[in-house]
């Protein structure tokens, strides 16, 4: 006798497109892309209800729950590579603007009015079932910058409308798989008003769109859409070997300060996360805690300036466009 199968994780793939409005899932052929974990679902809870008088066995044990309301969205954790990275980018921001004629410069800037909509497909057993997630948007994105063994992940969530589980592929014929340009944890540089930054042992950085769920009636369990009504932030931390007191000093002082970190494989393979006006805030400066030597964790949290908005990224690479 055979060997059973079961789904495992290696088998799966993700789909990914455009949708042209909340409720409609994407049609047409799918980017294939990568990944490495996913979570992104809907939920929905039961509410107790508290009617009396109904006919029961006894007066103690719960009687039928009334249905909730659904919620949907999650978490990826996609690779933090030179070519993919764009997808996600495009979630978080919208369109870039993209010049060049091969290798192309995709800048991404924050503070759009709209973003898009998305639908991802998960194979999750090959062949037989397809997970379909509808009305995506990209909520926030989270990554770091550290000397650490393998490659670097960037944390992505979603929120959305809603789940369809499909019995075959609705992502078309996706084209071939953009060729792979991912980024070693240990490559990383970060630079403070133009100078690179010595003796930071890591750094992480989180960006938040804060979408909110338009819950007005439309006839149906779902909401309407998401609205872009709250600010987004930028926020993060780095941490230095403690030599002296210079980020102690910035953070005192309470000016803004352009800050860059930078991803390269080489002059035309790049990612640049761009922040024109930081300020550093102030807290224990390399607490002690034996004999050994000292580290000094500085938060910080970004703004936009009079001229540039709060976060820019620069990508350069070989891929003409996304999406298109």
């Amino acid at each position: 006798m055979p060997t059973n199968t079961r789904p495992h994780g290696r088998a799966t793939n993700l789909y990914v497109n455009l949708q042209a409005d909340f409720a409609t899932p994407a049609s047409g052929d799918y980017v294939s892309t990568l990944f490495y974990s996913e979570d992104i679902a809907e939920t929905e809870d039961k509410q107790e209800d508290s009617i009396l008088g109904l006919t029961r066995v006894n007066d103690r044990d719960q009687t039928q729950m009334a249905d909730g309301l659904p919620s949907h969205g999650g978490s990826l954790t996609v690779p933090l590579d030179l070519n993919h990275i764009g997808l996600w980018l495009y979630a978080l921001f919208g369109a870039p603007d993209t010049t060049g004629a091969g290798p192309y410069t995709h800048v991404f800037a924050s503070g759009a009015d709209q973003l898009p909509y998305l639908s991802i497909e998960f194979e999750k057993r090959k062949g037989s079932a397809f997970f379909q997630q509808v009305g995506l948007v990209a909520s926030s994105m989270s990554l770091a910058m550290a000397k650490e063994p393998g490659y670097r992940q960037v944390d992505l969530q979603f929120v959305g409308r809603n789940e369809n589980k499909l019995t075959s592929s609705a992502a078309g014929t996706p084209a071939a798989q953009m060729a792979r340009k991912p980024i070693l944890s240990r490559v990383g540089q970060i630079k403070l008003d133009g100078v690179a930054v010595a003796d930071i042992m890591s750094s992480d950085l989180s960006y938040n769109n804060n979408p909110t769920a338009d819950e007005s009636l439309n006839g149906t369990n779902y909401i309407n859409g998401y609205d872009l009504d709250e600010i987004a932030t930028c926020s993060g931390s780095v941490t230095l070997r403690y030599k002296d007191e210079a980020f102690y000093d910035l953070a005192v002082a309470g000016t803004a300060h352009q800050v860059e970190m930078i991803y390269e494989l080489g002059a035309n393979e790049s990612l640049t996360l761009e922040m024109p006006a930081v300020r550093f805030a102030r807290g224990p400066i390399a607490p002690i805690s034996g004999p050994g030597g000292m580290q000094a964790q500085i938060n910080w949290s970004a703004e936009q300036s009079a001229t540039e908005p709060m976060l820019t990224i620069t990508l350069k690479n070989a891929i003409e466009s996304y999406f298109e």
